[in-house]
């Protein structure tokens, strides 16, 4: 009845149903099956109603079947249909077909008679209209005498009302003239102390004036630069470390996107930029495929980093090695994941301390 294709296109074989028709059996077929993911129909009823179904049952290789309430009959009119596939672990959802373009029942108009009438007590039809005509002549009755005292209920309720609220301005008034006589206070005392602050200044810009004429003559403007470079905020200057050290640090980082493999396969290469002692960290996360572990070898001197996890989980993994790297030697990165043919991403920073000597 209900055919799925990979490309997102789904075929429905439209039904014509009578109002009211009880439960339904509905049939899927799927051009591909995916053995991580449960199946669901979404229905899109008369008046506005959604209905989503249970898990869909699997009967035989790409075949499901469905037993639907017998509310889906419920409103006459047209019901379209939509395949939903989420994740079998955790229920997030994977991918959504596109809404069938027939519909897959077609609710036609029933008597009904069965449930209009209570057939237990056999009552004749117009003794029971004026039942209820009498009945509900009396809820109006009741209504009016209720209707009748409200007017006065409300205006007792907005009198209580108006005294709480005349009450509240009242103590908010007097909260006010006193804040308003505190800073009153708070102006006259900070107006004393900015004139006592204000001699103060005076002798200390006296102090500034001698220090600038005689810095000059004291220290090194030029080795204080060095050292302390504030347009790059940092305590000391790259300039400084390395004159001082011998060395020149090197930094840098970025990412990659890569395609997984069945078990601990390589999925990027780095290359040293220069020969010194390099950290190099790497670190990828569940995107594509949930990750087990990550790992850095070098072939020429077989170092070697790992960090691994004996259950995959939803996170990310990272490892960093350190060691002595050549310029232009290759590092490479291993990952695995818990299923092949991905899309995941791995991020990568290193420091590189340059050996000058």
């Amino acid at each position: 009845m209900v055919k799925y294709f990979k490309n997102g296109v789904l075929q429905v074989e439209t039904l014509d149903l009578p109002q009211d028709c009880g439960e339904i059996a509905v049939k899927v077929s799927l051009e591909e099956e995916r053995t991580d993911a449960n199946y669901y129909l979404e229905f899109s009823c008369p008046r506005n109603v959604k209905y989503i179904s249970q898990k869909l049952s699997r009967i035989a290789d790409k075949e499901y079947e469905i037993i639907l309430p017998r509310g889906i009959s419920e409103y006459i009119g047209e019901v379209y249909v939509q395949l939903v596939i989420m994740y079998e672990e955790n229920n997030s959802l994977i991918n959504r077909s596109l809404m069938a373009r027939e519909p897959l029942f077609v609710i036609k108009e029933s008597i009904l008679a069965a449930t209009a009438l209570d057939s237990t007590e056999k009552r004749d039809f117009f003794d029971y209209a004026m039942g209820v005509v009498k009945e509900v002549e009396n809820k109006i009755q009741l209504v009016d005498n209720m209707i009748d005292g409200v007017p006065e209920q409300i205006a007792d309720k907005v009198d209580e009302k108006l005294t709480e609220v005349t009450n509240t301005m009242s103590a908010y008034e007097s909260k006010i003239d006193g804040k308003i006589g505190d800073m009153v206070d708070n102006v006259a005392s900070n107006t004393r102390a900015l004139t006592e602050h204000s001699v103060q200044l005076e002798g200390q810009q006296e102090i500034l004036t001698e220090m600038q004429t005689a810095m000059p003559a004291k220290v090194d403007v030029q080795n204080v630069v060095t050292i302390y470079n504030k347009e790059q905020g940092k305590l000391y200057a790259a300039t400084y470390i390395n004159n001082s050290y011998g060395k020149r640090i090197r930094k840098g980082g970025g990412n990659k996107d890569y395609t997984t493999g069945n078990g601990f396969v390589s999925v990027g290469t780095f290359v040293s930029p220069a020969t010194g002692i390099l950290i190099l960290t790497a670190s990828t996360y569940y995107s594509g495929a949930q990750v087990k572990k990550i790992g850095i070898a070098s072939k020429a001197y077989e170092y070697k980093s790992m960090c691994a996890n004996d259950v995959i989980i939803n996170y990310g993994v990272s490892t960093t090695m350190c060691c002595d790297a050549k310029a232009g030697e290759g590092f490479e990165i291993f990952v695995e994941a818990n299923s092949a043919n991905a899309q995941n991403t791995y991020f990568y920073n290193y420091v590189l301390f340059e050996n000058t000597n």
